[in-house]
């Protein structure tokens, strides 16, 4: 399975890290995360590269959405057809959008039609952490957990009660509310948050490229809400809900229309689900959820309706924590899923079961630590999928660990694949991943670094035109991430290499707007009331589509480096203000073909933590 390009990353993995990190620390207590194995752990034990950003550097880095946030982290590129709002295509380890699992508190959000979640309606008020597991997790997850899962956490409640909020204002007639009140009372804990974002964008679409657009700004208005309860009825028993939505409305352009249309979109993203943690013994913790996810988009011209599509994600889980040992746990759960989509197009079927059963096992052996996962589910629309994960890590020393793993993973075919009247193939068979990876890790105190040289195999890759399994492709590469406190100030790195090709009967090519190389650089440093950071997000080139050639034709996009600064005075623990300028060296850029990206902005706030 090892190829030359692969070996050749294990081998840069050892030299680069073996440079690294001879730091002065300090103690630090380790953040935990659970996306890795559905169970909690110390993120430095997590054998799948896994991060964990927290509420506080959310807060720091000064973001509005999503996006902004997670172009920092290794492994991770995004597209988008212009600013704050517009269509977005990520990529997680070079696998395309439907092939990376998004989470919000554990609920599928998801398109059934595109198989896509819209992260690019997420912004970043109703968010506490978020979680990022890279490499196949579908013996976890189940479908399109190929690249990795974005896990999202939404705020929750704790310590006395409070209200908070945060205003801000800034160029292109950009205004950003929210509003908060949360913590606990005796046994309860409960948290409500609402906030609004609006710009007045500008005109999304290159006119030199595509004159006959419509040259006017295309702006974004997002309404967010979230909220959660819980109560411990007594020890180890507790039960909860929680809701998230997020409604948008979004100005675009397109390339094919007149130019005195007038296009937008009306979006929505949300979740709710009711859950009940039982200790039913000293080694037997259940939990039993259930969880609606929701998605839907209205494309609108000159104010009429063109088409509407909703998804509806139901999802009854039950997963049983068994204590085998002290640092021996064996995981078993059983789950249904219900997708339904409804839609202005006439699908030839309109929902889909799957029933899935999973096992895992998460142990130490002094210092050998093992994980392994199995998974088999059942669609009613294509048959049976099972998958694996095989994970081990050794401790060299008390801070340094070697860790490697293989797994299998696979993504369904979406309704828009299998029953879009005339083009949908209901014979098609899900995209199937196998991968391989080995890392070395330091952490100790503050820094966390990691070196992972990966190479994953992705065969009856789904052709979009005409939609049949016929391609493969082969993804394999190195990620270098740190975070940590360096001569007193914050940092956090990451950079990675990576060679994302596709197979065809024509031959190997590059995936479009993958680039071969990425990384970002952010520093921060406090002093007194006073905090500055600075951020660096850079990119080599990426092959494109012409954004008017039919049939496509191929075009590169230049690399970019793109500078930020943020600078924050707080009067107290809680409350500050502060000052960002996005895109500091104004640079032109394109993440799309024919597509501007936003240029210099400044914006300043007013911000009382809760």
């Amino acid at each position: 399975m090892t190829s030359p390009r692969f070996k050749g990353a294990v081998a840069a993995s050892v030299f680069a890290l073996s440079l690294a990190l001879a730091f002065p620390v300090r103690a630090e207590e380790d953040a935990v995360v659970v996306t890795a194995t559905r169970t909690e752990q110390r993120v430095r034990d997590a054998i799948p590269h896994t991060t964990v950003i927290t509420a506080r550097e959310i807060r720091e880095s000064g973001a509005v959405d999503l996006l902004s946030l997670l172009r920092r982290e290794a492994g991770f590129e995004f597209s988008q057809t212009g600013g704050v709002g517009t269509t977005s295509s990520t990529f997680l380890r070079g696998a395309a959008t439907n092939q990376v699992l998004v989470l919000v508190d554990g609920v599928r959000v998801a398109s059934l039609t595109t198989g896509a979640t819209q992260l690019d309606q997420l912004m970043l008020d109703q968010i506490e952490r978020v979680e990022i597991v890279r490499g196949n997790v579908s013996s976890l997850y189940g479908s399109g957990a190929i690249g990795g899962v974005i896990q999202i956490f939404t705020r929750s409640g704790r310590g006395a009660p409070r209200a908070g909020g945060e205003v801000s204002a800034g160029g292109d007639d950009t205004a950003r509310l929210r509003v908060g009140f949360a913590g606990e009372h005796g046994a309860t804990r409960f948290s409500v948050n609402a906030s609004g974002y609006r710009t007045g964008g500008f005109s999304a679409i290159r006119t030199g490229i595509v004159p006959n657009a419509n040259p006017d700004r295309d702006g974004y208005r997002n309404a967010s809400f979230s909220a959660s309860l819980a109560h411990r009825f007594v020890p180890g028993h507790e039960a909860g809900l929680r809701l998230f939505a997020s409604d948008g409305r979004v100005e675009f352009d397109n390339a094919f229309g007149l130019a005195t249309d007038r296009h937008h979109g009306s979006t929505g993203v949300g979740s709710a689900l009711v859950y009940s943690n039982n200790q039913l013994a000293s080694r037997w913790l259940s939990r039993l959820s259930l969880a609606e996810g929701r998605d839907r988009f209205d494309n609108l011209t000159n104010d009429n309706v063109t088409s509407r599509t909703r998804t509806r994600n139901t999802q009854l889980s039950w997963q049983n924590d068994l204590l085998l040992a002290p640092e021996h746990t064996v995981t078993l759960g059983l789950e249904h899923l219900h997708q339904a989509v409804s839609s202005t197009t006439a699908y030839v079927r309109t929902g889909r079961d799957v029933d899935a059963l999973a096992a895992g096992y998460v142990g130490r052996f002094g210092r050998h630590g093992v994980q392994l996962n199995l998974r088999h589910e059942r669609y009613s629309d294509f048959g049976r999928a099972r998958t694996h994960f095989a994970g081990y890590g050794f401790d060299l020393t008390a801070d340094w660990r070697v860790i490697a793993s293989a797994s299998r993973a696979f993504r369904a075919p979406t309704f828009n694949e299998l029953f879009f009247p005339g083009f949908g193939n209901p014979d098609l068979r899900p995209e199937r991943s196998r991968s391989a990876e080995i890392g070395l890790q330091y952490a100790s105190g503050p820094h966390m670094a990691r070196a992972v040289a990966f190479r994953a195999r992705i065969v009856d890759l789904i052709n979009p035109f005409p939609i049949v399994n016929v391609n493969d492709a082969e993804i394999s590469g190195l990620e270098l991430s740190y975070r940590g406190v360096l001569w007193g100030a914050d940092v956090r790195a990451s950079l990675t290499l990576q060679d994302p090709v596709q197979r065809t009967g024509a031959g190997e090519t590059q995936l479009i707007r993958r680039a071969k190389s990425f990384g970002s650089l952010a520093v921060g440093k406090s002093w007194g009331p006073w905090r500055a950071s600075v951020e660096l997000v850079a990119s080599g080139r990426r092959p494109d589509n012409h954004i008017t050639a039919f049939p496509a034709q191929r075009v590169e996009l230049g690399g970019y480096e793109v500078f930020n600064a943020l600078a924050e005075y707080r009067f107290s623990k809680d409350t500050s203000v502060y000052v960002r300028l996005d895109n500091a060296l104004d640079r032109d850029y394109s993440l799309t073909h024919g597509y501007h990206t936003q240029g210099r902005r400044l914006s300043a706030g007013l911000r009382h933590e809760l």
